[in-house]
């Protein structure tokens, strides 16, 4: 781009408007370009604020020219703002000052008059204010924001001398005398801003503006270190000590990011936009060169800018911390603890700083103290330690250290609280750089992000918080959690569940999530960390098998005896049940605020306790048909005190009845109470061809649905067409039959209440309607096509753009003995059940149970079939057809989404 011309005031008058249109019009042309090739990000914006300084100098100069010959005080035309600091986005806002001697002069208002409304005309969002040094100043002790206007503030043109006067004035009335004052109501307003716009830096949108990390915590930096040092120039950060040199040249990079991503969205959005949303993400990581390889571009374009607001935001909070004049203290007032820490002002410190580099194992012991004497770490020490985190030879010589090994593991396996600023123990091990420090191969996953809906936090983030919520299941801390909790207090050794968790996504660390590779990453770094041959095999073995118990609890029919038996041989001893739980809830419960359901927790637990059973039974011999013969004498045992609450029923033999013809499966699947209401359901039904009966479901999020009428090919496809209609989600199905009769229980909920708490249950009325609407279908009054076009997604211009969620269809014929299992992942969408269902129909197959699960944007369904004429599906032909038939379909399905 080229440096902005001076206006020829001769040409000007002539054709005011026609003139700076073009100047202005040709420059942010130029700024654009400059954009799309890629120029520096803060180079353009830097020039593009020096051609409004030329515009709006030569507009004042000729306002200036017109209003002579009204006499005046000083005046003086002052960019604020992000314009006073010299660098302006390509839509942003334009702030300035009219500051003079006398704001109610004539000549003021002619200025910004002559000014402002051939900005105005031009499309320029300019804010401004006509005040004076000395009610600006007044106004600076007050109000924060015009506090931070007086570090910002830069002479465009006019008198020079009043400019001075209020920079003096600044220094000497509000700064100097005030400065604690403004570091806390500047930290106040961080605050409050954060809590506005974001207070995580791992938003799935962030705020490249406000929210935290953003540029506006550069200006907090900045301004803090402005208001204490007077700093105005990188060298004075690093003369003065507020940063180092390094610290610089990391914050100089974030600058650029930030500000190459901001530039970019303002480019697309033709407009101010600040928010770097899921539609903006994967154009602008392609823009900044970052291209799909391991990983997808988006994600390492992703990473990238976290780490970038990370920088930002750590030295925003620490500048805010340095910039703080010491207080002199008495030395009586600092309380050794006799290890190279202190206690001082209700803090715990380190009694010489410097005894870091050659005591590595001392930043340790500052947390060990943390946590003993339940007080947070001195601010200063805090930052000392931070400092030397980063250093490879500091850390090599830190895990060297049997006192720092020790101390650490003893760290991540307390329960102990303490008030730490990021919330918890390993939070702030994390955030100081001690986690990494200790555990390089973790370093790769800091910032790193998986491109969707469903995993809200970076995978660092998350694992920290995965440890955190086990520590508070050890603590008590979660009721939601009872069995959870219950087996953390039952657990004896507790080291090598942390660190499986601490070490569960090292899967991650090269791309895509393979958890057998992590398994390998972890024995060297379990070993390192001092634990037992027979710990360090355990954790090997919770993290190559991590998502394993939620695959079988969401995804496999857990009421089969054989599959049962099959996991629990796998599973092998108690122990490795109990960790292995544990350890999925601590994953799944944090994965975002929504992740672990009541109906999800529900399904764990009943497989918990199945496996559980199985493994504690001294029948079970160690083949699945040993296993089979003690499921059945399971099923009957529950039959037995299933017909005990019929004792003294006038239809006892009829309710007794149901509970012998129902299969095992069904027995095994239900609980005792639900199968003596469904055994009243069936008697109710027997005058009826059609019966639909709700009844509570297994937790509060859903409503039980039985369905009782005569069976039919592709009766669940209907159902799930009706279903949908009336924005009705089908959560599970369990699909029987009593002769000619079908008999099936769906877990059910109304649709969108993700974010809103639990949905209500299904009443009365709807039912009815329900009811009305799946008797038409099954007359054939009403289509699926007719039913379905009620429950149209939303159109396409009200989406909220997110990350694409491919479809993947597996037919596995291994996973059961006696049915052929279909795994089908897809967007969720209305009408996608029943298109499988429809399609599974169509190629003259039936469903004997269906697990219905979302995860963010995403659906994961797995069904059970078999051909009715020849049970298990054999031939690889038909195998490979239904696959394709089903992919097919969802494709199409989701064609006529995007179309409509």
């Amino acid at each position: 781009m080229r440096e902005a011309p001076t206006i020829d005031l001769g040409r000007l008058a002539p054709d005011l408007g026609s003139t700076c249109d073009g100047y202005l019009t040709d420059y942010r042309r130029d700024f654009a370009r400059a954009i799309e090739r890629g120029d520096e990000g803060v180079a353009a914006a830097r020039r593009f604020a020096r051609v409004l300084d030329g515009l709006l100098g030569a507009l004042y100069c000729a306002a200036d020219a017109a209003a002579r010959q009204i006499p005046s005080g000083r005046i003086a035309l002052v960019a604020v703002g992000g314009y006073g600091r010299g660098i302006v986005g390509l839509h942003s806002d334009v702030d300035v000052l009219f500051l003079c001697d006398d704001p109610s002069d004539a000549r003021v208002k002619m200025l910004a008059e002559g000014l402002l409304y051939p900005l105005w005309d031009l499309g320029v969002d300019i804010g401004h204010a006509v005040r004076g040094v000395s009610e600006t100043l007044e106004l600076a002790r007050e109000d924060i924001r015009t506090a931070t206007t007086l570090l910002d503030l830069r002479r465009v043109a006019g008198d020079r001398e009043i400019v001075r006067d209020l920079e003096k004035g600044a220094r000497r009335q509000v700064f100097e005398p005030h400065l604690d004052s403004f570091l806390n109501a500047l930290e106040d307003d961080t605050a409050h801003r954060h809590e506005r716009y974001g207070d995580s830096l791992y938003l799935l949108e962030p705020g490249v503006k406000n929210g935290r990390g953003g540029l506006r915590d550069l200006d907090v930096a900045e301004w803090a270190a402005h208001a204490r040092w007077d700093a105005r120039k990188t060298e004075d950060l690093v003369r003065t000590g507020a940063l180092l040199r390094r610290e610089v040249d990391e914050l100089r990079a974030a600058r650029e990011m930030l500000w190459r991503v901001r530039n970019l969205l303002h480019l697309r959005a033709g407009r101010q936009q600040d928010r770097l949303t899921f539609a903006d993400q994967e154009e602008v990581a392609l823009q900044l060169g970052f291209v799909d390889g391991i990983t997808l571009g988006v994600e390492q374009f992703m990473q990238a800018y976290y780490r970038h607001a990370q920088v930002v935001a750590q030295t925003a909070e620490r500048m805010l911390d340095r910039a703080r004049p010491s207080r002199r203290r008495v030395k009586a007032e600092a309380h050794e603890l006799g290890d190279g820490t202190a206690r001082f002002d209700d803090k715990v410190t380190l009694v010489r700083t410097d005894a870091l580099d050659r005591d590595p194992a001392l930043a340790f012991r500052l947390y060990h103290n943390v946590m003993k004497q339940g007080l947070e770490p001195y601010s200063f020490a805090r930052d000392a330690v931070a400092r030397v985190a980063v250093d490879p030879e500091w850390t090599e010589r830190l895990r060297a250290s049997p006192e720092a090994t020790r101390l650490f593991t003893t760290l991540l396996t307390s329960t102990a609280t303490a008030p730490l600023a990021r919330g918890t123990l390993l939070s702030e091990l994390h955030e100081v750089g001690l986690t990494v420090a200790m555990v390089p191969e973790l370093e790769p996953l800091v910032g790193r992000v998986r491109h969707d809906v469903y995993h809200v936090y970076t995978v660092d983030v998350h694992t920290v918080r995965s440890v955190d919520r086990l520590r508070s299941l050890f603590a008590g801390q979660h009721r939601e959690f009872r069995l959870a909790t219950r087996l953390a207090a039952e657990a004896p050794r507790r080291m090598p569940l942390f660190v499986a968790t601490l070490l569960h996504a090292l899967g991650k660390v090269h791309g895509g999530d393979r958890p057998e590779r992590g398994a390998t990453m972890a024995r060297p770094i379990a070993e390192r960390l001092g634990l037992s041959p027979v710990d360090v095999e355990h954790v090997v073995w919770l993290i190559q098998e991590q998502r394993s118990f939620y695959h079988w609890a969401t995804r496999r029919d857990t009421s089969d005896p054989e599959t049962l038996g099959e996991i629990a041989s796998r599973v092998g001893t108690s122990e490795r049940l109990r960790d292995l739980y544990l350890l999925t809830v601590s994953i799944l419960s944090t994965t975002n605020p929504t992740a672990m359901s009541a109906w999800k927790a529900r399904m764990l637990e009943d497989l918990y306790f199945g496996l559980t059973a199985v493994l504690t039974s001294s029948s079970h011999p160690a083949d699945a048909s040993g296993f089979t013969a003690t499921a059945r004498g399971r099923a009957g045992e529950l039959r037995e005190e299933v017909s005990v609450g019929f004792v003294g029923d006038a239809d006892q033999d009829s309710l007794e009845r149901f509970v012998v013809e129902m299969p095992d499966r069904y027995i095994l699947s239900n609980p005792v109470d639900a199968i003596r209401r469904h055994a009243r359901a069936a008697r109710d039904a027997q005058r009826t061809d059609l019966s639909l009966t709700l009844g509570p479901g297994p937790s509060e999020e859903v409503s039980e649905l039985v369905l009782q009428t005569k069976d039919r090919a592709g009766l669940l496809a209907d159902v799930a067409a009706v279903l949908s209609a009336h924005h009705v989600e089908v959560r599970s199905a369990q699909i029987y039959t009593r002769g000619p009769e079908a008999f099936d229980v769906f877990w059910v909920r109304r649709a969108g209440f993700e974010r809103s708490g639990p949905p209500p249950l299904l009443d009365r009325p709807l039912r009815e309607r329900l009811e009305r609407d799946l008797r038409r279908r099954l007359a054939g009054e009403l289509t699926a096509d007719e039913l379905l076009a009620r429950s149209a997604s939303t159109p396409r211009w009200a989406r909220r753009r997110s990350p694409e969620v491919p479809t993947e269809v597996v037919v596995d014929n291994t996973a059961s003995p006696t049915f052929t299992v279909v795994d089908v992942f897809t967007r969720d969408r209305p009408g996608v059940l029943h298109t499988i269902a429809q399609t599974l129909h169509e190629r003259g197959v039936t469903i004997a149970l269906s697990k219905i699960n979302t995860e963010g944007e995403r659906v994961a369904d797995v069904f059970y079939v078999v051909d009715p004429a020849h049970g298990k599906l054999q031939d690889p032909a038909r195998l490979e057809a239904l696959r394709e038939a089903l992919s097919e379909r969802l494709a199409a399905l989701h064609a006529r989404e995007e179309a409509s």
